[in-house]
């Protein structure tokens, strides 16, 4: 059986223009595409991030450009089941002293 690994690698190399950071703590929508392929024998499922935005209307997501956000997700059924090409949603949380979080929102829709 194979291995499926997945990294979410989330470069804001987007259209975010420079912002002065005031604290660490970010709250913040991603929306992305689901890829699936092949590394060293195993199979990998990898999450393409095309855009960032705020939560919500009161949401601090302040992302500067060139910023690297990377981080790793517990395995989720949903995501590995999920054709490549879906399209999924999660919600990235820091706090000030820079612990991140991240949750799977949607996948498809």
């Amino acid at each position: 059986m194979k291995t499926f690994t997945r990294t979410l690698i989330c470069s804001a190399l987007l259209a975010v223009g420079p912002v002065a950071v005031a604290d660490n703590g970010k709250d913040c929508l991603l929306q992305g595409t689901v890829l699936h392929g092949e590394q060293g024998g195993q199979g990998t499922t990898t999450v393409k991030i095309n855009s960032i935005s705020k939560y919500d209307e009161d949401a601090n997501c302040n992302v500067r450009r060139n910023q690297k956000m990377e981080f790793k997700l517990p395995q989720d059924t949903r995501l590995k089941e999920a054709p490549s090409g879906s399209d999924v949603k999660y919600r990235y949380r820091t706090d000030d002293n820079g612990q991140s979080n991240a949750e799977l929102l949607s996948v498809g829709a």
